[in-house]
Parts: structure tokens; C-alpha cells; sequence
């Protein structure tokens, strides 16, 4: 990087080089606050910032958030802003189909259950000890999607290799603002940043992977397969970012449901994609060399639901979804060897805020 020759403090010197908001300058191994000047520095009449990157505290919001003790103030739309533009760049190196190694914890519709992702944390191990797959569905329905979000790029940030992140379809601009998400922006962040910031929250959506394969034999998406995707490499040769339209292969991938009472295709009554019968998805898994598919979106009274003849099951997340439903949520998890184990949950066992 040029040499900078200056009396300005670190912050002016940010602006001259561009966004403030988006770059850390390092000098002699040092992070440069924006409130340090030269003589505090005691810089010399002409020094060299040899470093310039995006970055952001991941420390600090993973604390407060696994604490609950102050979850409105744990980013402030600045923090956040460069949060959401560094994590963009990390997600985008993945590939549309991650490839995975067991043991894993696998969890799915949290949609804003700060609680419930505490729980599954405190229960079954954190990040950093043990890895994590979660189906979609972060934001929207619950009070807390900003919370789960931040959390999640956190650890994601901290441990690139344990934390997974597939697309559910709330991860999705127009669902996002019609179902919660766009609202809790606007409120946690007022006047128009909270705005620009929901903006910048759907740009990591669209950078989301969208589906993971564990090991070669176990298929997990957010929801559900499609008449559009025959070989996994259609779905490997896509270009993210990308938006979820209302039709065509990555729609169906948030949207489509199994149907244990119906072979083949048929359209949703909804209007949105397809339901697929157990010979769907015996074809798919023999023609994929596979063996079993995770899923989630659906509300489930047991927290999992087994489909297909026992070739898949759907995993729900959120105990108690809404208030609305008495029902027990899940998580499973898989062993080096690939063997089963489903754990349920209900409201009652979730952590209680700090005071």
C-alpha cells in the first residue's frame, strides 16, 4: 500500500481511502482505531499502512448472544454493515453443494428462536468443538432473526469449517420483508439504515449455499427436490448470488414438500412448486448414489417426521412454533459412521434470558 503523509487522525484517513465503514488499517502489526491520531500513534512524519481489509468483532457478539443478557445492543448498523459485506465474500468461495464430514449436528427452522439455538449450542456443543449444519429459515415468524443471524455469521467467521449455513426460503428478499424480517430491521436499526441494512442482510441470502452432501451418501436441503434437478451437477454449475424467483430448480429446493400418499410430481395447492412422492425420491437417491435425505421447513407435531419409507426425514427446530402449535422440535445428529440419532426438545427446556 502507498505511504499516506498526514496529521489526520486514523478516521479521516479511512475516509480518504474510501467507506470508512469497510476497512481496517494495520500499521506495525497494529489494528488502527478511529480515535487514534498521530501523536498518539507517534507516528513518524511519513508511515506506511501495510494492511487493508474488512473485518469486524465476531468476539464480542458471540458472547453477549450466548449470554442473552443484552441482545438489542449487540451491533450497531455500522458493526453489522461490515459483518454482512465480509461475510458475503467468505460464503461466496463455498460451493453450491457443500461437501461435509460426519460427526455432525444437523437443525433446521430456527426463524428467529434465539432460545432455541441457545439450547441446541449448550446441549449438543458450540462451534470450535463441534460442527454444525442448519437447514435455512433463520429469520422471520420469531422476534429474534437479526440475533440468530449475527450469531450464526459469527461462529461462521470464527469457524469457517464447522459452521454450515444452507438457504431456506425466508432467506429470500420478498419473503424476508413480508414475514417479519424486513419489520425487525427497521426497528432494531431506525430511520433508513435499518433498511439499507435488511438490504444488506438479503445479499448474504443470495450468497448462501443451498444444499450439502455428507460423506457421498446423505442428501440435506431445505426442503425438498425438484423434476428440475435429475444430477447434482446442475445444481454444482449455478452462479451465486443469486435470487430466488418464483418458479424453477432453486425455488423448488425451498419449497417442495414429500408426499407419502401420492407418487410422482404435483403441483402445491399454495401455488409455489411441487409435492414428490416416494418414488421420487427412491429415483433421486439411486440415480445420486445416496442414501437418505435431511430436510426441514414443515412443522412437525414430533419434531421429525420420517418420509419415503424411511429414506428421509423432515427435522423442525423451533418447540412450540409461534405459540401457535404445541409441538416438539429436533435436531439430529450423525456420527462418523453415518448412524442416526434424533433428539427432541420442548419449550420448557430452552435457556431463560439473562436479566
Amino acid at each position: 500500500m502507498r505511504s499516506i503523509v498526514s496529521s489526520l487522525p486514523v478516521l479521516s484517513l479511512k475516509q480518504q481511502l474510501g467507506d470508512p465503514v469497510l476497512i481496517a488499517l494495520h500499521w506495525e502489526g497494529k489494528v488502527l482505531q478511529d480515535s487514534e491520531t498521530p501523536s498518539s500513534l507517534a507516528w513518524p512524519s511519513e508511515v506506511t499502512l501495510t494492511k487493508v481489509e474488512m473485518t469486524f468483532d465476531h468476539e464480542r457478539p458471540i458472547t453477549l448472544l450466548r449470554d442473552q443478557s443484552n441482545t438489542f445492543g449487540v451491533m450497531d448498523g455500522d458493526e453489522a454493515r461490515r459483518m454482512c459485506t465480509a461475510m458475503k465474500e467468505l460464503l461466496l468461495k463455498e460451493a453450491n453443494v457443500l461437501e461435509l464430514q460426519a460427526p455432525l449436528v444437523i437443525s433446521a427452522h430456527l426463524t428467529g428462536n434465539l432460545n432455541a439455538l441457545n439450547y441446541i449450542f449448550n446441549t449438543f456443543g458450540e462451534p470450535g468443538g463441534t460442527s454444525h449444519l442448519f437447514l435455512g429459515n433463520y429469520v422471520n415468524k420469531g422476534r429474534n432473526g437479526i440475533d440468530v443471524m449475527i450469531l450464526l455469521l459469527c461462529f461462521k467467521k470464527k469457524f469457517p469449517g464447522q459452521v454450515h449455513l444452507l438457504r431456506g426460503k425466508h432467506e429470500c428478499s420478498s419473503i424476508a420483508r413480508i414475514y417479519g424480517f424486513y419489520d425487525e430491521c427497521k426497528h432494531r436499526f431506525p430511520s433508513r439504515s435499518g433498511v439499507k441494512l435488511f438490504r444488506q442482510f438479503v445479499e448474504v441470502f443470495d450468497n448462501l449455499p443451498l444444499a450439502a452432501v455428507i460423506q457421498s451418501r446423505v442428501f440435506c436441503v431445505s426442503s425438498g427436490l425438484s423434476p428440475k434437478l435429475d444430477d447434482l451437477e446442475e445444481l454444482r454449475k449455478l452462479q451465486r448470488p443469486l435470487e430466488v424467483g418464483s418458479d424453477g430448480l432453486v425455488c423448488d429446493l425451498l419449497w417442495s414438500d414429500p408426499e407419502d400418499h401420492q407418487p410422482g410430481w404435483h403441483e402445491m395447492d399454495k401455488g409455489m412448486s411441487y409435492t414428490y412422492g416416494p418414488d421420487v425420491v427412491d429415483e433421486f437417491l439411486k440415480k445420486n448414489h445416496m442414501d437418505f435425505i435431511v430436510r426441514g421447513t414443515q412443522v412437525v407435531e414430533e419434531g421429525y417426521e420420517f418420509f419415503a419409507d424411511g429414506k428421509g426425514v423432515s427435522i423442525f427446530s423451533f418447540p412450540s412454533f409461534l405459540g401457535e402449535f404445541n409441538n416438539k422440535a429436533s435436531v439430529m445428529l450423525l456420527d462418523e459412521q453415518l448412524q442416526q440419532s434424533l433428539h427432541t426438545f420442548d419449550d420448557t427446556m430452552l435457556p431463560v434470558p439473562s436479566a
